[in-house]
C-alpha cells in the first residue's frame, strides 16, 4: 500500500505547523521549506483545516497553526481523512471470476484496518518529541539559514 503525494504533503505540513508550536505559519514559507508548490499546498491545507487539523485565518497577519493539541492527532485518522480510497483492491470494478467465494478481500480489508490501527497509536506529538526528528529539523533549520 502506498499512501498518495497528497497525504504525504498533509503529515509534512502537520509536522511543520506542529513543531513551531504556537506560532503562525505561512503557506509560502511552507511551500518554499518543502518545495511544494503553492496551489497544490492551498488544496492539503484547506482539506486539513476543513478535517480540524489546522486552523487558518486570512489576511495580512494571518497563517496557520494546528487546529488542535498535537497530542490529540493520530496519524491513522489524518491518512483516513486525506486519502480518497483505502481499498487495497478494487473488487467492485474489475472482473474476477473468483468475486463471489473470494476471501481476499476479507484479508486485504483486515490489513487495511490494521495498518489504520497501528498508525492511530503514533500521534503528532509523538513525532515531534523524537529526538532523532527533532536533531533532523535542527539541520534542516541551520541549512536554510545557511
Amino acid at each position: 500500500m502506498q499512501l498518495t503525494r497528497f497525504t504525504d504533503y498533509a503529515l509534512r505540513v502537520l509536522m511543520f505547523v506542529g513543531r513551531h508550536g504556537d506560532r503562525i505559519c505561512t503557506m509560502r514559507e511552507i511551500a518554499e521549506h518543502h518545495r511544494i508548490s503553492l496551489e497544490h499546498l492551498r488544496k492539503v491545507i484547506h482539506k486539513l483545516a476543513k478535517a480540524g487539523y489546522l486552523s487558518t485565518t486570512r489576511g495580512r497577519s494571518g497563517g496557520i497553526a494546528l487546529g488542535r493539541d498535537a497530542t490529540k492527532i493520530r496519524l491513522g485518522e489524518v491518512i483516513l481523512a486525506m486519502e480518497e480510497d483505502m481499498n487495497i483492491v478494487d473488487c467492485e470494478t474489475l472482473e474476477c471470476i473468483l468475486r463471489p467465494a473470494c476471501s481476499l478481500k476479507t484479508a486485504l480489508s483486515r490489513g487495511s484496518r490494521a495498518f489504520i490501527a497501528t498508525l492511530n497509536e503514533v500521534t503528532l506529538g509523538d513525532l515531534l518529541a523524537n529526538s532523532r526528528m527533532k536533531r533532523q529539523f535542527r539541520r534542516v533549520d541551520a541549512a536554510a539559514r545557511g
